[in-house]
């Protein structure tokens, strides 16, 4: 009897040793954001990061790999222990436009990332030099109309790519694309003159509208932002057809197991729904998009299929 009480009592042990292997959290959380710090990706990272933190009583920090377009950042994630403590936060420029757009990437950005938490969509803005004499779209697409090529536009990563793109064809213009490294670098690079144009969002460009070296024309679709209220929508400014709201969420390995994700998506959909997270998302004009699990990759789907459409009209080939 003794015998058999002892080998309950270590079976027992090993089951709840084997119980606490597998918590999570049970230690600090890492959301690798494969863009350039001061990017709106990276400042909601480190928002949200404060957040996650309190609720799941663990720390959770933020950490930039920059290159490659994001390929480094999520590369990392898959080459991380598929244990939940490793996650990456992205636009939907990895995980939509990338496989549409790039050939030979060194994974499947739908096969081999899991789902977590959408979070949000925002703005694309299109930015000139500020030293540029043109001061209104229809001032820029009658210039760019009548030098074909001339004029060039910056971008780091394929959502910013595919809104230049989209622009052109709205407007009827050829522009020259230049790729770059980073978004900063590339902000830099038109604040600089070097380049005449960035797509990009309003809190990734508010440093440069602040001190005077960039100004926003246009916002891409039909409403303003209160950020910049000045600054008509594509619809007014007689572009309809820039239209574009890049999203953001957050991605785990899909070899993470089924009850590390389920833990995993309700610590971020109870961060995402928290007061905190709702007072960020009013003072960055973000579109809360409280997407989990299965309803993310619905929505990701809907995105390929809608972003395919545009790049085939558009002419837009894999490279």
């Amino acid at each position: 009897m003794l015998k058999n009480a002892f080998a309950r009592l270590c079976a027992g042990m090993l089951i709840a040793v084997a119980g606490a292997s597998h918590a999570f959290p049970d230690k600090a959380i890492t959301i690798q954001v494969p863009f350039s710090p001061g990017t709106t990706t990276d400042v909601n990272a480190r928002e949200f990061a404060q957040v996650l933190s309190e609720i799941v009583k663990q720390p959770v920090v933020v950490d930039n790999k920059v290159g490659a377009e994001g390929q480094i950042g999520a590369s990392s994630v898959l080459n991380a222990p598929p244990d939940g403590h490793m996650v990456m936060f992205t636009s939907n420029s990895l995980p939509v436009l990338d496989p549409l757009m790039k050939k030979g990437l060194p994974y499947n950005p739908i096969k081999d990332f899991a789902p977590i938490c959408a979070f949000a969509s925002t703005s694309n803005v299109m930015n000139i030099t500020a030293s540029s004499p043109y001061k209104t779209v229809g001032d820029f697409i009658a210039a760019a109309k009548a030098q074909p090529g001339k004029f060039t536009f910056g971008y780091a990563s394929a959502v910013q790519r595919l809104a230049g793109e989209l622009f052109q064809q709205a407007a009827g213009i050829k522009l020259t694309a230049v790729p770059y490294r980073s978004s900063l670098v590339a902000l830099t690079e038109v604040a600089g003159g070097q380049v005449d144009l960035i797509f990009i969002d309003h809190v990734s460009a508010m440093s440069s509208y602040q001190n005077g070296r960039i100004r926003p024309i246009a916002v891409a679709g039909k409403q303003r932002y209160k950020a910049i209220p000045d600054v008509p929508p594509a619809s007014e400014a007689g572009v309809p057809g820039y239209d574009i709201h890049p999203w953001f969420g957050f991605y785990a390995s899909a070899k993470t197991p089924p009850g590390v994700l389920e833990k995993m998506r309700d610590a971020f959909k109870r961060t995402l729904l928290s007061p905190a997270t709702a007072a960020n998302m009013e003072k960055r004009d973000l579109q809360l998009l409280p997407l989990c699990g299965d309803e993310m990759a619905r929505h990701l789907a809907d995105d390929v299929s809608l972003t395919r459409r545009v790049l085939n009209k558009a002419g837009i080939e894999p490279q």
